[in-house]
């Protein structure tokens, strides 16, 4: 597992920001999504070993993060929310002084550096001083910065945040890039479902400090029960008839062959295979229609509200 919680809690002076947080995440990009206020920052802080929990555990790639920060550190690359700029360096300098906070000697930072720079697309501005890039810069900066040591792990907080739609896009398109490269897993915090839908296999959902979810996407996307795609052998089937006698709601898809069934609330996929039976027909493929992020995102936030 990339990350585990179990029981973990955090207190502000009167503000819970953590509630009995529990679950565990994998895959090799995960979404951290929730609004603002939810918790999110506070548990990557938590996981770097910045912040002690007030109970409970934390486990960073099999680590625990309250005995062994130092070990969680060296595993994990993490570019923090906001500018996070150093004035008066230009943006190689930067990415190789983070490489020599990392142990690198000055030659060796200063080559991975350029390589990083490379990577997310600055080696036209690596000599500029930090002060004249755009926000969009600063974020592919800190990204280089996070990469700089060649982690297991990058921890991404809130990355889009401020960019113009074109800066945003060539930030997604860098996470994708990293997702489906060779190098480290990421987790992307942010409270932003569309960033989590492109870039993201699996999500940790937050609200209130709590976790609501945790798990892939498309198994968040088919929780919804209740509409079904299928497939029959014979258009004239009375299996339409027969849902509908069941509650359910029927329409065809273009071809009497291919229905869309919404069942009524509390009912499952049996409900189908029984009216088939009933009508005697053989049904060829039934897949559950998947639910948007939005739809499901809503549907996970509101369990337990």
């Amino acid at each position: 597992m990339l990350l585990a919680f179990s029981d973990v809690q955090k207190r502000f002076g009167a503000t819970h920001a953590l509630r009995d947080v529990t679950g565990q995440i994998d895959g090799r990009a995960v979404g951290l999504l929730g609004p603002n206020g939810a918790g999110k920052t506070t548990l990557m802080k938590i996981c770097l070993g910045l912040l002690a929990p007030d109970g409970g555990q934390v486990r960073v790639l099999g680590i625990d993060a309250a005995q062994d920060p130092t070990a969680v550190r060296l595993e994990l690359g993490y570019a923090a929310e906001g500018p996070g700029r150093i004035p008066g360096l230009s943006g190689l300098e930067s990415v190789a002084y983070a490489a020599e906070l990392c142990g690198l000697r000055r030659r060796s930072a200063l080559l991975r550096a350029h390589e990083m720079l490379d990577l997310v697309g600055l080696d036209e501005s690596r000599h500029r001083p930090v002060e004249t890039y755009s926000t969009g810069m600063h974020q592919r900066v800190k990204v280089a910065m996070a990469l700089v040591h060649d982690p297991r792990l990058v921890l991404l907080d809130e990355p889009t945040s401020g960019l113009d739609p074109d800066s945003r896009d060539e930030l997604l398109d860098l996470i994708v890039q990293l997702r489906d490269g060779d190098g480290p897993a990421i987790v992307l915090s942010t409270h932003l479902l569309h960033d989590v839908e492109r870039t993201c296999d699996s999500v940790m959902i937050m609200q209130a400090g709590t976790v609501k979810y945790a798990g892939t996407l498309d198994a968040l996307q088919t929780r919804l029960p209740g509409e079904y795609h299928l497939r029959v052998a014979h258009p004239r089937s009375t299996l339409a008839a027969a849902l509908r006698e069941r509650g359910a709601a029927v329409a065809d898809r273009g071809r009497p062959d291919l229905l869309h069934v919404r069942l009524p609330e509390g009912a499952d996929a049996d409900l189908i295979w029984s009216a088939a039976l009933a009508s005697g027909e053989t049904i060829l493929q039934l897949e559950q229609k998947a639910a948007s992020l939005e739809e499901a995102f809503m549907a996970a936030v509101a369990e337990g509200a």
